[in-house]
């Protein structure tokens, strides 16, 4: 079989710890963002906008990062990238206002947009070699860094580390993961597309298929559902529900543990029942999940319910981009360049949409019409199904290192 090829379980492991070292990154920076207001001066005003930089530069790697596959191999990207990107948690802790932090964080974005689209494109072609979906395990380990960072915050805190002292011990630590997982990544072929051995011809409009297009959708609105559920959780259950700080803190915990949860066995599942059924089933849970949490009027019920929530988004992402990959005619990484600029919309869009709609409606109301993106997602459902589609053997083989 191709997945017990010579060296397969050590390419994914490579990645794994590549996934890992964004969950940590990332974890660590959500739970230290109240401190970095503070020890920056910000008003809300002004984190926003910083904030929202990283986004902007992350879009804007999007665009670049199709163009630099045609150059550059998705290994070769990770490992310029993934020893770079920590190293912008002290960088952007020590700018003394939101500007110079604003621009810290656009660079943040845009190194992160370009290894985003090179994990994803790795993780696809070990997809395409192993004959075996990977990407939900690997987003699972990315959840499990994302849990570990925050444990990390709770440690730094409890001995009394400063801001900048924390963040220089992770960005040390992750770099020395970066080196080590980039040793053994796969050698991929211009992005592993059936025919990457010929220059794909670049421009503006390059890669952008109605099936991407479609994806893409897809995904800016799971992403929609994902932002809006983790921002506006923890306020729903304090403003409707009248929890306590500390147990409105347990909504956005829960999601995030049932998401990862489910991400480890979504691999295995998704084999089972196939895409097309498995994301129909998984927005069925969202909406159970969601209408849980709005009709019964206590506490502990919105918390299993956004639970439920975390199970039923879980793996609706990965295999998504999973789609997005094995059903390119072009470069790998061209495709989920232009999808993830979608998705990033939607990463975008979803909280303040939701805080739009709260403040017309109410936020339980506002949480309600997230029914209808999930219909919409489960209805184009069947655009998922090349995330189990088996590769082509003239497809595996191109993607095969030469030795």
């Amino acid at each position: 079989m191709a997945s017990r090829q010579p060296g397969w379980r050590r390419h994914r492991a490579a990645i794994s710890v590549i996934f890992l070292l964004v969950g940590i990154m990332l974890g660590t920076w959500f739970t230290r963002i109240p401190q970095l207001r503070t020890d920056l001066g910000l008003d809300y005003g002004s984190l926003g906008v910083v904030l929202l930089a990283q986004t902007v530069g992350v879009i804007i790697a999007m665009q670049v990062a199709g163009h630099l596959a045609t150059h550059l191999d998705s290994r070769s990207v990770i490992r310029s990238t993934a020893p770079l990107l920590p190293w912008f948690l002290p960088l952007v802790a020590m700018m003394p206002g939101a500007v110079p932090a604003g621009l810290g964080m656009l660079g943040w974005g845009m190194v992160a947009g370009l290894l985003d689209v090179a994990m994803n494109a790795q993780g696809v072609e070990l997809e395409r070699i192993g004959r075996r979906p990977v990407l939900s395990s690997l987003h699972a380990v990315w959840g499990v860094g994302a849990l570990l960072g925050s444990l990390g915050t709770v440690v730094a805190g409890r001995a009394g580390w400063s801001l900048g002292t924390h963040f220089v011990v992770v960005a040390i630590a992750l770099t020395t993961l970066a080196v080590a997982g980039g040793r053994h990544l796969h050698a991929t072929v211009n992005g592993g597309a059936p025919d990457t051995r010929q220059r794909t011809r670049m421009g503006i409009f390059a890669g952008w298929t109605r099936a991407i297009v479609v994806l893409g959708a897809l995904g800016a609105a799971v992403a929609l559902c994902e932002g809006a559920v983790s921002s506006w959780s923890g306020v729903f259950l304090r403003d409707q529900r009248g929890a306590a700080t500390n147990i409105a803190s347990l909504a956005y915990f829960a999601f995030i543990v049932a998401q990862t949860g489910t991400r480890m066995v979504g691999d295995r599942v998704l084999r089972r029942f196939g895409a097309v059924a498995l994301v129909r089933l998984s927005m069925v849970v969202t909406a159970a999940g969601v209408l849980l949490a709005v009709s019964i009027p206590n506490a502990w019920s919105g918390i299993a319910g956004f639970a439920m929530q975390g199970c039923g988004l879980a793996v609706a992402i990965p295999i998504i981009a999973s789609a997005v990959g094995h059903g390119s005619t072009s470069s790998t990484s061209l495709a989920i360049a232009r999808y993830s600029t979608l998705h990033q919309a939607g990463v975008l869009a979803g909280p303040p949409l939701l805080g739009w709609l709260a403040q017309a409606f109410g936020v339980g109301t506002a949480l309600t019409l997230l029914v209808v993106p999930l219909g919409i997602i489960a209805v184009l459902a069947v655009a998922t199904a090349p995330a189990t589609s088996r590769p082509h053997p003239e497809v595996a083989a191109a993607a095969e290192p030469r030795t």
